[in-house]
């Protein structure tokens, strides 16, 4: 309970909210400031003895009424933080200046995220406790691969074995037998343990890549990852997908690198699914059939083969799809260029990504966020206009990494 009654300026973002259908009380305002998820009020003097009063920070009602749409019915406030930031509620590139608000959200949205880690994939942390300390004898790392084999047989489940051979089939690729599926399964967990795979040779997996596929190509985007980025390689000695690797990429990063990976990751991840599951649908939908034959020949090929990775209403898949974009900045690059194809493709009056990105900038200033985050839906969208307002901003300066406004420069300077 508030120590006192509301304050005035508490108790008009009390009634601004009713006034938009948004249910809130002065307990929940001052639960959400102890624990650091809104900001107080700024105090503004009233002159020589006539003392101060509180004022709301600019975007405080938006940001509240955000809040309280996706909290309640057994959601947590962490939960919530997820959702607007998949939305995102606060845009760098839309930010003048930082105040209270911004990084309120931005401290809120690492908090949650160094949770996410925290919390643990059970499966890796399993296979990691068999080396914990150090300890890489040889019963060691027997044990850590019997469990690793463990779980990626039970992992290798018949939803997967079947949308790999969809995703095959559409695209025409060749499936992979379930044990091939499975030996995947397991290095992925294995590497997540800090454990490289029997036979996993990274110098071969890359002179594989530029070779010809099995649609019979050149990946379109193999000169994208030929070449290693210098920021993201110094970010950790560890392996990318392991609880420590994570908690160094997320600390190394600035939240405009941490916003872009979730918009472009976000957008290509739900995109992959939606036109694998549309061209599945319907045979004679040209833009569907079309943009799996391009995406089949990227390196996101793996998406069309795999369950989906971000969905609206599962706002910890942004977590995990936020912090994998993030590790390597090749994944970006290409995720943009596809993004922007595809949108030309999409709009069909559009003759260049100029008049793609004319309509989602429109669409960027009159929209209202938290409006949209009142449905599933409504997120989908806004994560689909943030990925391709971040596609254009990336392939115009062709760097996925911070630039001279970046609005968490602080930090940044910091943690580098």
């Amino acid at each position: 309970m508030p120590r006192t009654q509301p304050s005035r300026t508490d108790q008009e973002l009390i009634r601004a909210l009713a006034s938009r259908g948004v249910s809130i009380t002065a307990t929940q305002l001052e639960r959400w400031r102890s624990k650091s998820y809104l900001p107080r009020h700024m105090r503004q003097g009233l002159g020589r003895g006539a003392g101060s009063r509180s004022e709301p920070v600019a975007g405080l009602h938006d940001y509240a009424e955000s809040l309280a749409l996706r909290t309640g019915q057994g959601r947590s406030t962490d939960e919530a933080v997820l959702t607007l930031f998949m939305a995102g509620l606060v845009q760098p590139r839309n930010v003048p200046c930082v105040n209270e608000l911004t990084t309120t959200h931005i401290a809120s949205v690492r908090r949650v995220l160094n949770k996410w880690i925290d919390s643990g994939e059970r499966d890796r942390d399993r296979i990691s406790r068999f080396t914990d300390d150090g300890d890489h004898s040889e019963a060691a790392l027997d044990g850590a691969y019997a469990e690793a084999e463990k779980v990626s047989k039970r992992r290798t489940s018949k939803a997967k074995i079947t949308f790999d051979r969809i995703g095959a089939e559409l695209s025409g690729t060749t499936a992979r037998t379930r044990e091939e599926i499975k030996t995947a399964e397991e290095q992925a967990y294995l590497s997540a343990a800090q454990l490289r795979p029997p036979l996993w040779d990274r110098n071969e997996d890359e002179r594989s890549f530029a070779e010809i596929w099995d649609t019979g190509l050149v990946p379109l985007d193999a000169s994208i990852f030929r070449s290693e980025c210098r920021v993201c390689t110094s970010r950790t000695k560890h392996m990318a997908g392991s609880l420590v690797g994570q908690r160094e990429i997320l600390e190394s990063a600035c939240f405009c690198e941490i916003n872009r990976a979730r918009a472009i990751g976000g957008a290509m991840s739900m995109l992959v699914a939606g036109v694998r599951d549309a061209a599945l649908a319907d045979p004679g939908d040209s833009f569907a059939q079309a943009a799996v034959q391009l995406i089949s020949n990227t390196v996101f090929r793996f998406l069309l083969r795999d369950i989906r990775k971000v969905s609206p209403d599962q706002p910890a898949s942004i977590a995990s799809c936020a912090l994998f974009f993030l590790h390597n900045c090749g994944w970006l690059k290409s995720g943009a260029a596809t993004l922007m194809q595809l949108a030309i493709w999409k709009m069909e009056s559009a003759e260049d990504t100029s008049d793609v990105v004319k309509v989602a900038r429109a669409m960027d200033e009159v929209l209202h966020r938290p409006s949209l985050l009142r449905s599933a839906g409504g997120i989908g969208m806004l994560l689909t206009l943030d990925g391709t307002l971040e596609s254009d901003e990336l392939l115009r300066r062709r760097s996925a990494h911070c630039h001279s406004y970046c609005i968490d420069h602080a930090h940044t300077s910091a943690a580098r």
